[in-house]
């Protein structure tokens, strides 16, 4: 009751500031600050995930999309998986609890790591449901630009990197004070999708000019829970009470040196769907705290960056037992430290190159006492509630310049992990300028997802009442194995852009595979004479994603820009089983045109086609949503700025209210309406 007298203050007071900023602002001419009108094809998009160094789109040795925060905003959206479902070979999969995860390639939300400014988020070790996903950390106002590489990094990125990596990169401190509240409503037609509410906030401004700045940003957030009993009772996302806040320092005593200090916080609480009458007893909760402190410096030789962090991670929530009743509450508790370094520096030796050495330390432990610590009847042994995991690294990357128009990146990367050893991780790209106009792009990797602190742990034991037990069925018992392997890709792609006037084009294809996929054993490793079956994981599988993408932006007119992008899956499906590896569809299609009706009002129409589950199979063992045949969804935003301080938006998504068939398994968010206010200065 309490927060929703917050939240509705907070609503009041931003509208009242809004409201002020038009009425200041009334008398005044809309400036043009010489920004690209939303959607315009920004050729120089300058990015940092792709390679050691910063370096443009079209020179990045991996294939890369940006999505910058006028984009984020366009469309008015419970979470930020909304605006990444336009990136070429980016699906969102659905989860046997209604969540979405990002998968890239057709290889699951497993193998995508998600970033902070370059560091990890790792919040979602400390569950395995009911976690709405790494990617709700940060309020859109404090985003900058969201930067997906598509294909294996983990040359750069080491474990998990397997698909890919979304990095949200955050505004950073300016030279003058300046700031922005944003409030917005998101109202279902029905009870079939939850109401969202929302208000963010960012600032930042400098506290000794030219020396020291801070910057602030936060969110608070409220999602109802879709209703399930309007969806043939399929699985849907439960609502949440969500905040967080951060706050950094950046100090720069000399213009070659500078120091960056911060800290946050966030919590997401979890709501269940009820039925009348029925009172809320979930406990679930997920609080994150991180820090961090980095230090770039500018010498002779080159640039330098370190970088110490620190992320905490609590997840409380009911405990249960096999037949779902609640049987008390706990806490998971995942922390972890990283420390790494790197050093980029040009040489013009035989090559004009540019170098960068790098080292990673990093050291995770879990607390565990729901799951950890439990006899293994498997293994006959009984450990603590406590786990931990040291995994070392050294890297090198060198882009080398051989012609003025051919350019290869060669990178390794080589770490060593507490449990099972060294494992290398190399990588070679190459881009060829064949003119102004034409680039071609191809690129080979090795890259590895480790086992997690769970999987490895020979006393972990966790009730599965279903796709957890994989061909065994459930319930069951799943159980660690300190003998698992990495598993491991070999990936390919070649592709172009093609970039001329007022249009560009790409087109990717691209080849995985995977070896010594962890999995649950297709046999239960031991049944007990009360029927429990426990299932070991194991390293068995071997799986395979290929397809295209692409993507086409055109501007016929100065003042429209028509985008597109497509994604082919040929195949992703496990090659032991025959099973579709992820919840992806054969293909997607999104196009969207906006018109610039006038200097301060905008219109933008979308249109996505999700065909059908790749791979598709009547009785999967371990997918619990396929889309069962092709649906489409519709959306239109406005935007309106009538000052420099104020942007208006407003408008309708999945405007047909279309969904998957029921028999799919899950569901989209139904015809909404939605209304944004921002108020800058």
């Amino acid at each position: 009751m309490r927060s929703t007298k917050v939240l509705k203050s907070i609503l009041s007071l931003s509208t009242s500031l809004l409201a002020f900023s038009v009425v200041a602002s009334a008398q005044e001419t809309t400036k043009n600050d010489e920004k690209p009108a939303e959607g315009a094809i920004v050729l120089e998009q300058i990015v940092v995930t792709a390679s050691s160094v910063a370096t443009n789109v079209k020179d990045a040795p991996a294939s890369i999309s940006v999505i910058g925060q006028d984009q984020l905003q366009q469309k008015g959206a419970p979470d930020i998986t909304e605006a990444l479902r336009t990136v070429p070979g980016l699906n969102v999969g659905f989860g046997s609890d209604g969540t979405r995860g990002i998968s890239m390639r057709g290889m699951g939300s497993g193998y995508t790591l998600i970033l902070i400014d370059g560091k990890r988020v790792g919040a979602g070790l400390t569950t395995m449901r009911h976690y709405n996903g790494d990617l709700d950390w940060v309020p859109v106002d404090a985003i900058d630009r969201i930067e997906v590489v598509r294909g294996p990094m983990s040359t750069l990125y080491g474990s998990d990197a397997l698909g890919g990596v979304v990095n949200i990169i955050t505004k950073k401190s300016g030279d003058k004070w300046s700031g922005s509240l944003t409030t917005e409503w998101i109202q279902p037609e029905s009870k079939a999708t939850g109401v969202t509410k929302k208000v963010s906030a960012y600032v930042s401004g400098p506290i000794v000019p030219e020396e020291l700045t801070f910057t602030a940003y936060g969110n608070i957030s409220r999602k109802d829970p879709s209703d399930p009993s309007r969806h043939n009772d399929i699985q849907t996302p439960g609502g949440s009470d969500d905040y967080d806040i951060a706050g950094r320092l950046t100090w720069t005593p000399t213009d070659t040196q500078m120091f960056e200090l911060e800290v946050g916080t966030g919590k997401e609480k979890y709501k269940p769907s009820l039925a009348a009458g029925e009172i809320d007893t979930s406990k679930t909760s997920i609080t994150r705290t991180t820090a961090s402190l980095r230090h770039v410096g500018e010498w002779d030789f080159g640039t330098s960056t370190i970088t110490a962090s620190l992320e905490d991670a609590d997840n409380h929530h009911n405990t249960t037992n096999r037949t779902g009743q609640i049987t008390g509450d706990t806490t998971i508790n995942v922390r972890s430290y990283t420390l790494d370094g790197k050093v980029s520096m040009p040489l013009d030796f035989l090559f004009e190159q540019n170098l960068t050495l790098g080292a990673e330390y990093r050291y995770e432990e879990m607390k565990d006492p729901e799951n950890l610590g439990k006899p293994n009847s498997v293994t006959g042994t009984t450990g603590t509630t406590e786990t931990s995991i040291w995994t070392a690294a050294i890297f090198a990357e060198d882009q080398i310049k051989l012609t003025d128009d051919l350019k290869l990146t060669a990178g390794l990367r080589i770490d060593r992990h507490e449990k099972f050893g060294t494992h290398a991780s190399p990588r070679l790209y190459l881009n060829y300028d064949v003119n102004d106009n034409l680039t071609l792009k191809a690129g080979w990797a090795q890259a590895f997802k480790a086992p997690n602190m769970r999987q490895l742990n020979p006393n972990w034991v966790q009730t599965s009442r279903g796709r957890g037990c994989g061909a065994v069925g459930g319930p069951c018992e799943m159980v660690g194995n300190p003998d698992l392997k990495p598993e491991t890709s070999n990936s390919f792609e070649l592709g172009g852009i093609y970039v001329q006037d007022n249009w560009e084009a790409g087109l990717t294809y691209f080849y995985n595979e995977i070896d010594d996929k962890i999995t649950s054993a297709r046999k239960a490793s031991l049944i007990q004479p009360d029927g429990t079956k426990y299932v070991q994981q194991i390293n068995i599988d071997r799986a395979r994603t290929q397809g295209f993408e692409g993507n086409l932006s055109v501007n016929p007119h100065p003042d429209w820009t028509w985008t597109n992008s497509f994604t082919y899956l040929i195949e992703s499906r496990n090659l032991e089983t025959g099973m579709p590896l992820s919840a992806d569809p054969k293909y997607s299609i999104n196009t969207e045109l906006t018109w610039q009706v006038r200097e301060d009002f905008s219109v933008t129409g979308g249109l996505a086609f999700y065909g059908k589950q790749v791979d598709y199979v009547s009785t999967p063992e371990t997918l619990t949503a396929q889309n069962v045949s092709a649906y489409n969804i519709a959306n239109v935003s406005f935007k309106y700025d009538p000052t420099e301080n104020f942007t208006f938006r407003a408008g309708v998504n999945n405007i047909f209210d279309k969904q998957p068939k029921s028999e799919s398994n899950f569901v989209e968010n139904g015809r909404s309406y939605f209304i944004s206010l921002t108020s800058k200065f």
